[in-house]
């Protein structure tokens, strides 16, 4: 049954069933009522990987008209060029009427300060966090975007990490999206022969409650897990995936399960509005 809701709690199984025809897979939105950044964000990376393996992806775009010129002012089209098939045009993209500044896609380090401006711009004015939960969480996204450039292809791979970045901004939250598709956390930290031993699980459960890193430097590395301490601070969301595995925080409860595998590491931050205006 086609989705009515793509988010980061649902988009597991959409990717399951798009995987049975990669790299042709028919992606029904169709029906769809609501997108949120990290479903868009990891269906542009979706797409890019199969269009990388020599495949079209096509799309039944959404009937309703608000769901199709969100997918369009993201920049969906913009970054994917012609090569996606659609069941009739999508309309021209008007970047003002987005809901947010759109996907940014990562590839020069002069780009991370302007989206790192506007998230601690939107926190300091709608989300009274405090100016230390600010710093480290804005601090920590500066990190994670540079971990795309320099990080998710440590090794110099035949493979391209396409790191995403997008805001957005709900009634009750702010969503933060980052998001690559390179060697994920576990091909990373195996760099580092203290943990090269480690299974997935076991990795992404390191990065994020031990804050490890492929550094042997105590100073570097640990972006996930100051994340992970401000989501605690201030009844957040977070969740992580990285190859066959995901990491869930909300509050204090946190859990590690297995998903179906995707490469590189995507990254949910959601803050809620109605801890401090409930």
């Amino acid at each position: 049954m086609p989705p009515r809701k793509l988010t980061v709690w649902r988009i597991n199984q959409a990717l399951s069933e798009w995987e049975q025809a990669f790299p042709y897979p028919l992606i029904d939105l169709a029906a769809c009522q609501v997108i949120d950044a990290f479903a868009l964000a990891f269906l542009t990376l979706y797409m890019r990987r199969c269009i990388e393996a020599g495949g079209q992806p096509r799309i039944l775009l959404p009937q309703r008209e608000d769901v199709l010129n969100q997918l369009v002012n993201m920049g969906l089209f913009r970054l994917l060029g012609q090569k996606v098939w659609t069941d009739r045009p999508p309309p021209e993209e008007k970047l003002e009427e987005a809901s947010c500044r759109a996907l940014l896609r990562v590839e020069e380090e002069r780009e991370i300060g302007s989206l790192v401006e506007r998230v601690s711009e939107i926190l300091e004015s709608r989300f009274p966090l405090g100016k230390r939960s600010i710093n480290v969480l804005t601090m920590a996204m500066v990190e994670l975007l540079q971990n795309i450039l320099h990080h998710a292809n440590p090794l110099g791979q035949d493979i391209h990490p396409y790191g995403l970045a997008a805001v957005e901004e709900y009634s009750d939250h702010i969503h933060l999206v980052v998001m690559d598709k390179g060697v994920g956390l576990r091909g990373s930290l195996a760099l580092n022969p203290r943990y090269r031993e480690l299974d997935e699980s076991q990795a992404l459960e390191a990065v994020l409650v031990e804050g490890a890193s492929r550094f042997e430097d105590p100073g570097r590395g640990g972006a996930l897990r100051r994340i992970r301490e401000v989501i605690q601070a201030n009844e957040g969301r977070l969740f992580v995936r990285s190859g066959g595995v995901a990491f869930w925080q909300a509050e204090v409860e946190w859990s590690v399960g297995e998903v179906h595998p995707f490469p590189g590491v995507q990254v949910s931050v959601q803050l809620p509005r109605a801890l401090f205006f409930g």
